[in-house]
This record gives structure tokens, C-alpha cells and sequence, in this order.
């Protein structure tokens, strides 16, 4: 696993221990699927937009707090 996704998945998984939310529930929300955080744990990549669209859906949220 690159450092990428390990670091993206630790700002994911600190999101959803602050909002206490699931993972899944947090891929059905930023990226509209429940398994995305799976996925990336099992190895999966992520494009850079959806990486923009993570990254934005947490900077929203975390504004709107």
C-alpha cells in the first residue's frame, strides 16, 4: 500500500471517529460508495479526482462544523 492511501486513510478513518460515523457510511457520502474505504484498505487505488473529491467533501464538512 502506497503512503498515499495509507496517510488518505488515516485522515478517513480520524473523520469518521470525529463525526462518529462509519466507513461506509463516509464513502456513501463523499463518493457515493460504501465499500470505497474497503476497497482502498484491500489495496484498491483512487484517481485523483476522486482523491479532489475527498478532499473537498472533508474541507465542506469540517467548515460546516
Amino acid at each position: 500500500m502506497s503512503k498515499h492511501i495509507e496517510t488518505l486513510l488515516v485522515k478517513i478513518e480520524q473523520y469518521c471517529e470525529n463525526r462518529g460515523i462509519k466507513t461506509s457510511t463516509f464513502g456513501n457520502l463523499a463518493v457515493n460508495d460504501g465499500k470505497f474505504v474497503q476497497r482502498l484498505r484491500d489495496g484498491g487505488s483512487v484517481t485523483l479526482k476522486t482523491m479532489d473529491r475527498l478532499e473537498k467533501f472533508m474541507s465542506f464538512s469540517e467548515d460546516a462544523a
